[in-house]
């Protein structure tokens, strides 16, 4: 169940694409309240410091702005919206509210290189840190309900807790699956598509319709760009534990290309340990 979803704003349009998708996505699964936070770091002071302002109006001025910035986007009906200024570091302050919510809706622009802004600093830490799921959003992407989702196979996404974890998340959807293994130049995973999944669909069965498909690729992001390129995908989502799956997946020179068509949204289910 998603009752709550935190959406980290910083007053650009991706942020705020992000948000009005939080809300159109929390009132289609009757979440409770979605709460959109802007995290303020203060520039360390420099030698003329006599020409910083104290932090109070610093703190005065960015939440001025996180009202103006909020008064253009009308609420959606039936959720509840939440708003708050934190004062720290933008990662730390995300993660530690991600204790208190069942999802965060966080934007990603592209506006020269996707991944950079996907899978900046700050993302990515969440991504790799939060107590919940995260979903990535394209400032282009508006929320409808999910038909086709992709999820992205790995050693990881392969176990049962993975999958059951997923399937929790579908039952708010029933769309129809696209689980997607890449065999890549670091190792083609053997045996027949029927095999690599086979282990995953023991009692309870899925109550969704699915289709099993292993794609040939010089590498992960290649194969599910491809892949993403070619089915009408609503919705890609990816399984991590911790940050070793980050690291081997962007440790790359090609990580710099586009992975994810920009128009799909990015859930991240994060396991436990």
């Amino acid at each position: 169940m998603i009752a709550r979803i935190l959406v980290p704003v910083d007053f650009s349009v991706g942020s705020a694409a992000a948000l009005r998708y939080a809300e159109a996505l929390g009132a289609f699964v009757g979440a409770t309240s979605v709460k959109a936070i802007h995290v303020f770091t203060p520039q360390t002071a420099t030698a003329d410091a006599l020409v910083i302002p104290p932090v109070g109006e610093l703190m005065d001025e960015r939440e001025n702005r996180m009202h103006q910035f909020l008064d253009t986007i009308p609420t959606t009906a039936g959720i509840t919206r939440k708003a708050e200024l934190l004062l720290g570091f933008a990662a730390d302050k995300i993660v530690e509210e991600s204790k208190q919510h069942d999802l965060i809706v966080m934007g990603a622009t592209g506006e020269t290189d996707l991944l950079e802004n996907l899978f900046g600093t700050v993302s990515t830490s969440v991504v790799s840190r939060a107590e919940c799921p995260v979903l990535l959003v394209p400032k282009q992407a508006t929320f409808a309900e999910y038909q086709n989702i992709l999820y992205a196979s790995n050693s990881i996404s392969l176990s049962r807790r993975a999958v059951l974890l997923f399937m929790d998340f579908n039952e708010l959807f029933h769309a129809r699956v696209h689980f997607v293994h890449v065999n890549d130049e670091e190792g083609a995973h053997p045996g027949t598509r029927e095999q690599l999944f086979a282990p995953l669909f023991q009692q309870p069965e899925p109550e969704f319709t699915f289709e099993i498909q292993e794609v040939e690729a010089d590498s992960v992001q290649e194969g599910l760009k491809n892949y993403l390129s070619e089915f009408p995908i609503d919705l890609a989502v990816m399984v991590t534990q911790q940050r070793g799956f980050w690291n081997r997946l962007f440790n790359k020179s090609s990580t710099r290309q586009m992975v994810l068509h920009p128009s799909i949204p990015l859930l991240v289910l994060q396991l436990e340990g």
